[in-house]
């Protein structure tokens, strides 16, 4: 989960969220405070550990300041995993901060336990923000946050230019077809042995989001009508992971030896051992700055259908107002100062991550400044909220077992997706 909060320069992100009836009332204006505009408040904000991230918060916090000298905001920062644990012990206590960044799939769990503020906007939110984005803050009908990042891992892939240049191939893949045939054509083997991955889709995210999104890309879904139980046991979800363990045992465009290993296909890739690489566009500033490669560019990956590119993403960082909070109007007030359009264009600049509002994200300007990503921002119109996981590690990891397994020959495809789709919709009828 730490990946998919980076971007071009770091990562992480926030967003914006709920309030409703506090002890002062609601306020329609946003004026912090009511009629007491001018009293002095503190409010207390959790953030977890990232550079790019806090000083971009910092950044909004001093230009709030110029606009709400009253309020005063206590920045208190926390490493990654402490953080985690702190929300789950301090929500329901007193002890609970007024703002807290939260990762959009853990939003749903403490808003079904009462434990957030739902937004005084929403509608007008949901309007503002892509549906991937937001999805992880909505809950029985109200949205509790907004994020600023759009999530996403797929859509598009790392590729070296000269190595397609060296291959012939003097243009991008239109149809999933080509893409196939780039990929054969872009592999290098010694012996039986790969020693450059045409296509390498193997890692644990790419592996689920891209099944998930050849079956919508086939015009089906995953999930049954009310997104209770996962539907695994369609022609499209098998069609979807056959194409998956195809690209292993058929078209042997990649393999299986670091699948499972802290060596990430992203990884291999900067070390110029793949000629694409399915990632999200955080890895890009991996690339430039942790392994100081500058030779690759950011491809898109048609569609699997005849429709768009349509893919699953989860939503990203954003921030939350507890219930608990005594200041829960200006707490409110601040976050929606934090999306307002020139401020979630500098906070997106700043973390160089994907806007998740949708004006920042069409802003020419945007673009401009980030050009690198444009493969990206082209797709996010097509992105999908992946829904409800619940436990989002177990779903993720059930799915990249049973494709290892079928990719492997231990099961047959039609059993391994039984098998995922069972176990998945156990867990899930357990944490309703």
């Amino acid at each position: 989960m730490k990946k998919t909060i980076l971007l071009l320069m770091a990562l992480m992100l926030m967003g914006s969220l709920a309030l409703a009836g506090c002890s002062g009332g609601n306020n329609a204006t946003g004026e912090s405070g009511g009629k007491d505009g001018d009293k002095p408040i503190k409010l207390v904000w959790w953030v977890h550990e990232s550079p790019s991230f806090v000083e971009a918060n910092k950044k909004l916090i001093e230009d709030y300041k110029k606009v709400k000298p009253n309020v005063t905001i206590d920045l208190q920062i926390f490493p990654y995993d402490a953080f985690v644990q702190k929300i789950r012990v301090s929500m329901n206590t007193k002890t609970a901060p007024d703002i807290v960044q939260m990762f959009g799939t853990w939003v749903r769990e403490y808003a079904k336990n009462d434990l957030l503020e739902p937004a005084p906007n929403g509608a007008e939110l949901e309007a503002e923000v892509y549906s991937a984005a937001i999805g992880g803050f909505q809950y029985d009908g109200q949205v509790y946050g907004v994020p600023h990042e759009f999530n996403m891992e797929n859509g598009a892939a790392l590729r070296y230019p000269k190595m397609f240049e060296e291959a012939g191939i003097d243009k991008d893949p239109t149809t999933w077809a080509e893409l196939i045939e780039n990929a054969k054509t872009l592999t290098k083997r010694k012996g039986d042995k790969i020693t450059v991955r045409g296509l390498d889709i193997t890692s644990k995210d790419s592996v689920v989001f891209y099944f998930l999104s050849l079956i919508q890309q086939q015009g089906a879904d995953f999930w049954n009508e009310d997104r209770t139980q996962v539907n695994f046991s369609t022609p499209e979800a098998e069609k979807a992971m056959q194409e998956l363990v195809d690209l292993v045992n058929v078209h042997k465009v990649t393999d299986l030896t670091k699948f499972g290993t802290p060596e990430e296909p992203y990884m291999v890739f900067f070390k110029g051992l793949s000629a694409m690489t399915t990632a999200g566009p955080w890895t890009i500033a991996e690339g430039y700055n942790t392994f100081n490669v500058q030779d690759f560019d950011y491809m898109p990956i048609p569609s699997y259908g005849d429709g768009p590119p349509i893919f699953s993403a989860e939503s990203g960082w954003g921030e939350v107002v507890s219930k608990n909070s005594a200041n829960a109007e200006a707490a409110w007030d601040f976050v929606q100062f934090m999306m307002e359009e020139e401020n979630a264009f500098d906070w997106n600049l700043r973390t160089s991550s994907i806007p998740a509002n949708k004006r920042v994200a069409e802003d020419p300007k945007y673009l401009e400044s980030a050009p690198a990503v444009k493969a990206a921002l082209d797709v996010l119109p097509h992105g999908r909220w992946i829904g409800p996981l619940a436990d989002r590690d177990y779903f993720f990891q059930v799915i990249t077992d049973v494709y290892a397994e079928i990719t492997n020959e231990k099961t047959s495809l039609k059993d391994g997706l039984k098998k995922a789709e069972d176990e998945i919709n156990k867990m899930l009828k357990a944490k309703q």
